[in-house]
């Protein structure tokens, strides 16, 4: 009696089963097609989730950069005793106490140690005479690995003295390795000594 029922049911199931048929051609299509829809639209939205990643980490790292630099420039100019200047009041040159009598203002270079001009950017350097050798050679401000993870490049694009006020006006500007300025710093550094002219 157990078996026979436990037959009955059995014998259903495959019935029922055998009556269903399985999927049309176009439902299949329907289904791989919205699939491939939404494989779409995920990938896309991954790539945009990884570049404003980027970004956002290049644009930190940009900050970071622009901090070190401004205080490094402060630091400089703070201390300095004498300055060159241009017609337009610019830097050319100053006293550092840290490397004495520069030959140059606030450079970027390139990779080759070659000065860029214009707004490409690079690595700040000033132009010093080496102790040891007494060759002329460009000092970095920073180290270059400050630069590299994100390949970042500085420009000091204005720095000028103000001899009335005996203060320094400097604007900082970092961008990516396209060009494209990310951040930019304007500040005022105030000597501690009378700044002694040249022009």
């Amino acid at each position: 009696m157990k078996h026979t029922a436990k037959k009955r049911i059995i014998n259903r199931i495959r019935g029922k089963l055998s009556e269903r048929r399985g999927f049309s051609l176009g439902e299949l299509l329907a289904a791989t097609i919205i699939l491939l829809l939404a494989s779409q639209v995920m990938a896309q939205g991954i790539a945009f989730a990884t570049r404003m990643y980027n970004e956002t980490l290049s644009r930190s790292h940009a900050k970071q950069l622009c901090s070190t630099l401004t205080n490094s420039i402060e630091t400089e100019l703070r201390y300095a005793t004498s300055a060159a200047l241009d017609g337009s009041n610019r830097l050319t040159a100053y006293f550092s106490v840290v490397y004495g009598q520069t030959k140059s203002g606030f450079c970027a270079l390139d990779e080759n140690g070659n000065v860029i001009s214009g707004t490409d950017g690079g690595e700040l350097a000033i132009q010093v005479t080496d102790k040891t050798t007494n060759a002329i050679i460009w000092q970095k401000l920073i180290s270059s690995a400050s630069y590299s993870s994100y390949d970042l490049k500085a420009e000091a694009g204005n720095i000028t003295y103000d001899e009335s006020n005996n203060v320094f006006h400097v604007v900082l500007n970092i961008s990516d390795k396209n060009g494209k300025l990310l951040v930019t710093n304007a500040f005022d550094v105030l000597p501690v000594n009378k700044i002694k002219i040249t022009k």
